[in-house]
């Protein structure tokens, strides 16, 4: 008796996939949020491969997975390393990729592709005008029964998007008012309290105009002359240094960050339907930081310029008074 093999295709309706991913991404980065994860929550359920990234280039070493859609849900960010990558083709070297397909067995020091060999890679690097490799999308899985072909084409559209989304919140945040001549912050390159006045001024007065609402967090580093004494004061400079640059790493385009002095900092961040999860990045970044000193911990506290009705004296008052409500709470737990 014979075999027979039944090969079933179908027809990849290009336009169709294109409108679907315009409809969908477009408002889903319009509504806020992160736009490396709104793109994962479009693209990943609309692929229907196993796996969805988009990370953040974070530094010559690291890369920041900001959206992960696997197996129908978006899991929570992650920091990889960037030597060993599937992704580091598309970064490193002067002829580096923009695109590239692979099997997954090919990069054995991948965590996230270890368990797959024989799964199939597909990446494409974000580029803007005038800075190579931001980020990356990707995606994997089993090679047999997926169109590759329609899959690198829609990468590259979402890529395209997510693109013009990430060049046009840059040129947005061209600020219509005189920066502050206040040097930057030495240890940190982060501007200043003075900086910070103007940048609030002009949140306040955009308020009272359009009412884009902002929200301002103060973030302390509670005892830090306590890990001074303990590691050192050069220690305690590079732990400042360090989580001015995870501050940077966990806003948005448009968000701000100063440092008001000491182990205070400032985060000003314009709203949209939704709060920015401020204090649940934070803790993320604290247990990250807490892996290499136990003792760091933070104080948090923040307001809205909705909630004081516009006012900027009115805000800092307020997020003053919960911080060291915050302070004398957190000492009473462990007292």
């Amino acid at each position: 008796m014979k075999k027979h093999t039944i090969i079933i295709g179908y027809i990849v309706d290009r336009n169709q996939l294109q409108r679907t991913l315009l409809l969908k991404l477009l408002p889903q980065l319009q509504i806020g949020g992160d736009p490396y994860q709104n793109t994962a929550r479009v693209l990943g359920p609309l692929l229907g491969w196993k796996n969805c990234l988009v990370a953040k280039h974070k530094s010559d070493r690291s890369l920041e997975v900001l959206g992960h859609w696997q197996d129908g849900k978006l899991l929570p960010p992650t920091s990889q390393k960037l030597i060993g990558n599937a992704a580091q083709a598309l970064y490193e070297g002067e002829a580096a990729s923009i695109s590239l397909k692979a099997l997954c067995r090919e990069f054995p020091l991948d965590e996230l592709l270890s368990e797959t060999p024989s799964a199939l890679w597909i990446g494409h690097r974000i580029d803007l005008p005038e800075q190579r490799g931001v980020g990356h999308l990707c995606v994997w899985g089993e090679p047999d029964h997926v169109d590759t072909e329609a899959t690198e084409w829609l990468i590259g559209l979402a890529v395209d998007i997510l693109s013009g989304w990430l060049l046009s919140q840059h040129h947005a945040e061209n600020k219509d008012y005189e920066p502050s001549s206040e040097p930057r912050d030495q240890l940190t390159g982060l501007p200043g309290p003075k900086t910070f006045d103007l940048a609030l001024t002009h949140a306040a007065s955009t308020y009272q105009q359009t009412q884009q609402d902002f929200l301002v967090a103060l973030v302390d580093i509670d005892e830090l002359t306590h890990i001074n004494d303990h590691y050192g004061k050069l220690s305690g400079d590079k732990l400042i240094q360090r989580f001015a640059d995870e501050l940077l790493n966990m806003c948005r385009r448009r968000d701000q960050v100063f440092r008001l002095g000491g182990d205070e900092f400032l985060l000003l961040m314009p709203m949209t339907h939704t709060p920015p999860p401020v204090a649940k990045r934070l803790n993320r970044i604290s247990k990250q930081i807490q892996a290499d000193i136990p003792e760091f911990s933070l104080n948090l506290s923040m307001s809205t310029l909705s909630e004081v009705k516009g006012s900027s004296e009115e805000l800092m008052l307020t997020i003053d008074q919960r911080l060291k409500t915050n302070k004398e709470n957190n000492k009473n737990k462990t007292a």
